[in-house]
């Protein structure tokens, strides 16, 4: 009799484990598919011209003119990543150079093809993203800028 309560006791305690485990991940799985954003979309960093006008009521010439913000702005972030970009290149080629100086010709000429293999392994790993945009991911055109895309 001992025997069967002992038996009965573990066989509970393992089906009550078992179906927290199955209910956690399940539950999880639930959880994170419903909360997990659509591919291929980001949250936005910043309400758009058209969230701000719903939720605060804009005229529609406050509309228009943080639309023209909004254009401003895009328009000194793209000369920022211009620069930033320019400034990248220069630090890499003088990286190229100091390492140059330390190695022999002979080093030099295998460092350069090593080189050429890591970025061929590396396009082959990421496509360049600009090639695969969507219409969504695409930047706005002068009519809509500021707005949703």
């Amino acid at each position: 009799m001992k025997n069967k309560y002992k038996l009965w006791v573990a066989l509970s305690m393992i089906v009550v484990f078992g179906l927290g485990i199955a209910v956690g991940v399940f539950g999880d799985r639930a959880y994170l598919k419903k909360n997990r954003p659509k591919s291929g979309q980001r949250p936005e960093p910043f309400p758009t011209v058209e969230v701000m006008a719903r939720e605060l009521q804009l005229t529609p010439e406050q509309k228009a003119r943080l639309k023209e913000v909004f254009k401003q702005s895009e328009e000194r972030f793209e000369a920022f990543g211009k620069e930033i970009h320019s400034h990248l290149q220069e630090l890499r080629g003088q990286l190229k150079t100091d390492i140059d100086n330390v190695l022999t010709p002979e080093q030099q000429k295998k460092m350069q093809e090593m080189m050429d293999r890591y970025m061929e392994q590396r396009k082959k790993a990421s496509p360049d993203r600009r090639r695969e945009k969507t219409k969504d991911q695409m930047p706005p055109n002068e009519e809509n800028k500021g707005e949703r895309r």
